[in-house]
């Protein structure tokens, strides 16, 4: 079984990076949890603010539950494609992640990365075929509460703003490939206040996202890399972008919701 604490860190994704906290007991989810309406985005390359492509993504019922479902689509014709299965908590718990799948493509179709996992059995599987060594690697990972993947951590993160939940550090876990399977111990913590965000065009509250090495945070805290996600006060604190890697030690983006 693989530990939950691992040493190197990224996390990539496609929509948001972001990882939220949820301390001890969680607070109960708002009717709005599964809610995102379909949300198109532009890809700007963070350093010369050059759109190099459009994003999409939704959250749509099923029977037992949502699919989020996201879509990245680059001006030189990569794409990659993201889907996360979720279930609704009962009595007010929060709704929790089942599957998680996340596929990268080249310019001619064929997959280039994708990682894959399965939270009720732990199997999981990196694929990278980016190199001239193409390489699989599978595990069975113990899952701990709240794991999240992707662009699904957005649900918990909007919730905790709604309920008014600032300024605060909590633990949470996400699954990567980084680049074997891993699930590591993140913290979040939310600015007290809302600020203007630039590429957005409007005031956003932003969430600051880092590794929890525990008491190590003192030592290795200038050395690890930090991301950052834009929430909007006025819109319901809607997700309206993020800056993060695409991947695993892969280019830096940032996702901007256009208006």
């Amino acid at each position: 079984m693989t530990t939950t604490r691992e040493r190197g860190w990224t996390v990539a994704v496609a929509a948001s990076a972001i990882i939220v906290a949820m301390a001890g007991a969680s607070p109960a989810f708002s009717a709005d949890a599964l809610s995102f309406p379909p949300t198109r985005f532009v890809i700007l390359n963070p350093d010369t603010g050059i759109a190099i492509g459009w994003g999409r993504y939704r959250i749509e019922s099923t029977g037992d539950g949502a699919t989020l479902h996201g879509e990245n689509n680059y001006y030189d014709d990569q794409s990659d494609v993201e889907t996360a299965e979720l279930q609704p908590g009962a009595g007010g718990e929060p709704p929790r992640l089942v599957e998680f799948d996340h596929t990268f493509f080249n310019a001619d179709g064929s997959i280039q990365r994708r990682a894959h996992v399965d939270l009720k059995s732990g199997a999981a599987t990196c694929i990278d075929n980016s190199g001239a060594q193409k390489s699989e690697q599978a595990a069975v990972l113990s899952i701990p509460d709240n794991t999240w993947a992707g662009a699904s951590i957005v649900i918990p993160i909007q919730d905790l703003l709604r309920a008014g939940d600032k300024g605060l550090a909590r633990p949470i876990h996400v699954f990567n490939c980084a680049p074997s399977p891993k699930i590591f111990s993140i913290s979040v913590k939310i600015d007290p206040a809302n600020a203007v965000w630039a590429a957005y065009g409007g005031a956003a509250i932003r969430v600051e996202v880092r590794p929890d090495f525990g008491w190590l945070n003192l030592i290795v805290a200038a050395f690890v890399p930090k991301l950052h996600a834009w929430f909007d006060p006025k819109d319901g604190f809607a997700f309206v972008g993020d800056e993060a890697t695409r991947y695993y030690k892969g280019p830096r983006i940032m996702l901007v919701k256009t208006r």
